[in-house]
């Protein structure tokens, strides 16, 4: 299928004007027997924060869903059985993966066959959802096209690059970065690309396209990326220990420190523990000192404290810990250093600069370590 480049435009030409000529948009899904099923919409607010919306009323045999979106938002519509001894491992308790589509504030519908084929719903409504369904397709190409070429190239395989389809995207969006489907695409892949290569496919995407959610997740990345980077004064960072004594970093000053992010619920972050102690047991004499800053997933800050403190204890960690979740609406340093990949550590000198970053298993900060204290 040729894509002519009409197509990708017109919805710029309509976006900012029509998507937000209403109070709030109106999602109407036509499917059989959905007493059966728990439904949910799902996007990301201005502010990047993930809403899920369960609630609905039925209209005429239909699921209405109600709400308002803030800007331009990717969304995905799905189903979860009621009862689970009918889900499978295959869609995550789905009877089908769900169905990805551009929620603006206008009247959208959403049709579909059946429970198991709502991935393949026919989406109607919405200037940009024609758009991005052409986009898709195009992408399916490219997916089979660069998948070819992988199985015929001799060169090492990245799982991860495979399942995220990373050839096939970076493919589209240098090819058609006018599309909104290009925003989205790199937001998608915003984790695994080098900030050098993150930074030339944003440059080149549409300006408009730049301010929502998943644009500026991307802009925003960059610029903590570059706020952290090599040779770049360390943010501050103003933290309570577990003991909830006061932490920052510029009573640290005159020693190499660590930062160290992670979770409890983080395996690999748990897995590099036993390393970061051997580390700790052989540099904290010479000048190193480590920052361990905790993000957790609990419902509260009490149960994210309770979970820290148990894997703090659990893991023998004898160095400085902070919880990022305590007073994270007044700094969070997760965001601040750029940090979407766990765990994530940053090297800092005696003058508090960024000397190196790292992410996974870190081994290689053995290297850097013994070049500065010469052990």
């Amino acid at each position: 299928m040729k894509m002519k480049k009409y197509v990708f435009c017109f919805g710029l030409l309509l976006v900012f004007s029509s998507a937000f000529s209403q109070t709030g948009f109106t999602l109407k899904v036509s499917l059989k027997d959905f007493d059966n099923y728990v439904p949910f919409l799902y996007y990301q607010n201005e502010n990047h924060q993930p809403v899920i919306e369960r609630t609905y009323k039925v209209e005429n045999g239909q699921m209405v869903f109600q709400g308002k979106v803030d800007a331009v938002s990717f969304a995905s519509f799905g189903l979860r059985f009621k009862d689970q001894s009918l889900a499978t491992n295959a869609n995550n308790g789905m009877p089908s993966a769900p169905r990805s589509l551009i929620l603006t504030n206008t009247d959208i519908t959403l049709t579909t066959d059946g429970a198991d084929k709502v991935n393949a719903a026919k989406v109607n409504g919405g200037s940009l959802n024609l758009e991005y369904d052409i986009a898709q397709a195009k992408m399916d190409q490219y997916a089979k096209e660069e998948n070819a070429k992988a199985a015929a190239s001799s060169a090492p395989v990245n799982q991860m690059s495979v399942m995220m389809n990373e050839p096939a995207k970076l493919r589209f969006i240098k090819e058609h970065p006018e599309s909104i489907a290009s925003v989205y695409y790199l937001s998608t892949l915003r984790t695994m690309l080098s900030l050098d290569m993150l930074k030339a496919a944003y440059a080149k995407l549409n300006q408009q396209y730049k301010n929502i959610p998943d644009g500026k997740a991307v802009g925003d990345l960059i610029a903590n990326l570059e706020a952290t980077s090599t040779g770049k004064t360390a943010i501050e960072i103003n933290k309570k220990d577990i003991n909830g004594n006061p932490v920052n970093l510029n009573t640290l000053k005159g020693r190499y420190v660590l930062l160290d992010f992670w979770g409890s619920w983080c395996g690999p972050c748990r897995a590099s523990h036993p390393h970061l102690k051997a580390i700790y047991s052989k540099y904290k004499s010479k000048g190193l000192e480590i920052l361990g800053i905790a993000e957790e997933h609990g419902k509260t800050l009490e149960d994210n404290k309770k979970s820290w403190k148990k894997a703090v204890e659990e893991d023998g960690m004898n160095w400085l810990q902070v919880l990022n979740n305590e007073d994270q609406q007044v700094f969070d340093a997760v965001k601040s250093y750029g940090v979407s990949v766990f765990p994530t550590k940053v090297l800092l000198d005696k003058e508090g600069k960024v000397l190196a970053r790292y992410t996974g298993d870190s081994k290689e900060i053995d290297t850097k370590l013994a070049e500065i204290f010469g052990l």
